[in-house]
């Protein structure tokens, strides 16, 4: 782990009910300029190969099951006409192996037992296609979202969503004001507990996009272990880490470099300095921000909140883009990865990100530990 970190008090209120989180991976972006996501830019990383849209499968013990994000569905060409015109002019590549409700088929969940979906915002790849849901399955979205895509006033009427995604099905957004029922402050986060028993909070985290949610998943109880579905709060752990609160250690084990073998010793901190200085950035942010969003102000206090978050121990930070989870070691829908802190999910893939910006010629200079 980082050494140095500090950890402030989020006051997450204790609970005993856990909800099981389970990865599906069916959806892939790959060939998407850096550029075009955050800045400033680093040297020969200007591409990403491949990363993951990712979907949870959330099971509540009662039965209840809710899928927080659909994916990218596969016949995109079906989305909203300006967006299916700018992603065939596009130079990324989508690849969606397989239609959500077929998935949940074979993982033995009928999609008509999901109660209901939270999109964590209205962009094509996490929305899926809805459609494919009957109407009893309910649309959870954040603040701001009827008002911003619906309705014949609405600024930006349906924008990405289509008619087929809320025609016949109840659309709930909650109210996060301090006050409102179910509305508790976990850190800086205003959040919304979902099943009303500590299990799942849904966190208002605006500025990439109207409505954005993330969410705060109890994985365990004694001790009490959380996910933190991270949504498009960050596309990249390099806008989250490092922080004051998770500074970079002098050395990582387990080595992050894919060339690497995992048991070696890699020590980052004179590089990362180097490449933080020639691009004007601060040695304690982050290697990036943000290229773009909503609200830029509210883009990077929302990143700050979260990196208050990132630097508690009992909480697995997952972003909806990081391909580190795509790991054979990190099970997969049907399995759950509430055992992230006995598997040490935490430790292996906190600075995996870090493979993505370094150069093989700094090996000599920069890498060795003394």
């Amino acid at each position: 782990m980082a050494n140095g970190s500090s950890t402030p008090n989020l006051n997450i209120p204790k609970g005993s009910v856990c909800v099981q989180v389970k990865l599906i991976d069916i959806c892939s972006i790959s060939n998407v300029g850096t550029k075009s996501l955050f800045t400033p830019t680093v040297p020969a990383f200007d591409k990403i190969s491949s990363a993951p849209s990712w979907i949870f499968l959330l099971e509540h013990p009662s039965g209840k099951k809710v899928l927080f994000d659909l994916g990218i569905r596969r016949d995109w060409d079906n989305l909203h006409s300006v967006v299916a015109e700018r992603l065939q002019l596009g130079t990324h590549t989508i690849e969606v192996k397989k239609d959500i409700d077929k998935y949940l088929d074979e993982c033995g969940v009928g999609k008509e037992n999901i109660d209901a979906v939270v999109w964590s915002h209205a962009h094509w790849d996490h929305m899926g296609d809805m459609s494919l849901f009957d109407s009893k399955t309910d649309l959870v979205v954040g603040p701001g979202f009827k008002k911003q895509f619906l309705g014949d006033q609405a600024p930006s009427p349906l924008g990405a969503v289509i008619p087929s995604d809320v025609e016949g099905r109840s659309v709930h957004e909650p109210a996060f004001e301090q006050g409102s029922p179910g509305v508790v402050q976990i850190g800086q986060f205003l959040a919304f507990d979902y099943f009303q028993d500590g299990s799942l909070y849904l966190i208002d985290s605006p500025g990439h996009c109207v409505g954005h949610l993330c969410a705060l998943v109890r994985t365990s109880a004694d001790p009490s272990t959380f996910v933190f579905l991270g949504g498009d709060a960050a596309h990249h752990c390099g806008e989250l880490r490092p922080s004051t609160h998770v500074p970079l250690p002098d050395s990582i084990t387990p080595n992050p470099l894919p060339t690497k073998q995992p048991d070696s010793e890699f020590c980052p901190k004179q590089w990362f300095d180097n490449l933080q200085s020639s691009r004007g950035r601060n040695l304690t942010s982050p290697l990036y921000q943000p290229a773009f969003g909503h609200d830029m102000d509210q883009v990077l206090a929302t990143i700050a909140k979260m990196q208050e978050y990132d630097s508690d121990q009992s909480i697995l930070v997952v972003l909806a883009h990081d391909a580190a989870f795509r790991d054979p070691n990190v099970p997969k829908c049907p399995e759950a990865i509430n055992d992230w802190k006995v598997r040490g999910f935490c430790e292996r893939f906190r600075w995996t990100w870090l493979g993505d910006v370094w150069h093989e010629s700094q090996e000599h200079a920069f890498s060795c530990c003394t």
